[in-house]
């Protein structure tokens, strides 16, 4: 073979190389410029899951936007992070928002993805009857946030009342810490997400309520913003709330169950499959495809952080919810077939 001949090839092979080069160098281009959107949360627990399958399945980027999770244990510096714009927006509880809403900061939610109770109180084995639990300990993560308030919730529910019963409320730490602290005695009672709940039962602990099946209003995390950036944004929302419903559409399709699981023993820190496995199935009723807040929810954890806030009292419930974005999203075709689909 000639020079003469292999020039034509080497020219066809360098110019394949150079459109390879030109097509993912493109490909990287229109992947940096997707706007980054903060999400934080604070909870730790099965329910995160459709922000980091979101993640870890490309649903958000697929959607158009580049979302980098954050971890903010509080709602109070949730709150201040949105307000000062270094996240944009928030997976959060009423709570956050009533309390930040009634403080003269206009936030709202726009897309509730656990729109109603859930969980066990779980008690220590010594507990059997309603009234052992007169003078007890309980903890929580935090006074006003999500834990706290299903935990007033299932007490209200069982007719006891902090106050009057000497039932001690303990800050301690999330749901793995609260877990540790239920193993170790040093409380007697907390709430807990079906995951880590299902690692007490095993060891004897017993559920005084499963507040799931309770009749309980209830508006658990939801997505949030300012009102001033959903209204500028809306693609952007409109992309958000897209990529969580695909990923809430990927969990509750059995062929990606062990997908799923793998996120949450690697996300919560699990030491086994086995350990997801509860959380996974609570998964399959929680989450729903109908991401409209709960409003009745939220005037029921109104009621309830009036107490700890008097001035959460003045807030109109309908104030501090944005309907556009779901709106606009479930008027949309990719918004049917995703329930078609869903109906199969």
């Amino acid at each position: 073979m000639t020079p003469c001949t292999m020039r034509p090839k080497k020219l066809l092979v360098r110019g394949a190389f150079a459109l390879l080069f030109l097509t993912l160098n493109l490909g990287f281009a229109q992947a940096a410029e997707l706007p980054l959107v903060r999400i934080a949360y604070g909870a730790f627990n099965e329910k995160i899951l459709a922000l980091w399958i979101g993640r870890e399945q490309g649903f958000f980027r697929k959607h158009g936007v580049n979302v980098e999770l954050i971890t903010i244990r509080t709602g109070g510096q949730t709150v201040a992070a949105l307000a000062s714009g270094d996240v944009q927006m928030a997976f959060t509880i009423p709570g956050s928002v009533l309390n930040a809403f009634a403080g003269g900061i206009d936030v709202a939610f726009f897309g509730g993805v656990v729109n109603r109770a859930d969980g066990d109180f779980v008690v220590a084995p010594s507990i059997r009857r309603i009234e052992d639990l007169r003078g007890k300990k309980l903890g929580v993560q935090s006074i006003g946030g999500g834990v706290w308030s299903l935990s007033m919730l299932a007490l209200e529910h069982l007719g006891l009342e902090p106050t009057r019963d000497k039932i001690t409320v303990l800050v301690l730490g999330d749901q793995s810490v609260l877990t540790q602290a239920m193993a170790m005695g040093r409380i007697d009672a907390a709430y807990l997400g079906y995951t880590f709940s299902t690692l007490l039962k095993e060891k004897g602990f017993p559920v005084l309520l499963d507040v799931g099946r309770a009749p309980i209003p209830y508006q658990g995390l939801a997505l949030a913003a300012s009102r001033s950036y959903l209204r500028q944004n809306p693609q952007i929302a409109d992309s958000v709330l897209r990529g969580v419903l695909e990923s809430v559409a990927f969990i509750q399709n059995p062929t990606n169950k062990e997908a799923a699981v793998r996120s949450l023993v690697k996300n919560l820190r699990l030491t086994s499959t086995k350990e997801a496995e509860s959380g996974y199935e609570v998964l399959q009723w929680l989450y729903s495809l109908d991401i409209r807040p709960n409003v009745k929810g939220i005037q029921n954890m109104q009621r309830l952080l009036a107490i700890t806030n008097p001035k959460v009292a003045g807030v109109k419930a309908e104030d501090v919810v944005y309907d556009s974005a779901v709106d606009a999203v479930q008027k949309s075709a990719f918004y049917e077939e995703l329930v078609n689909r869903a109906k199969r």
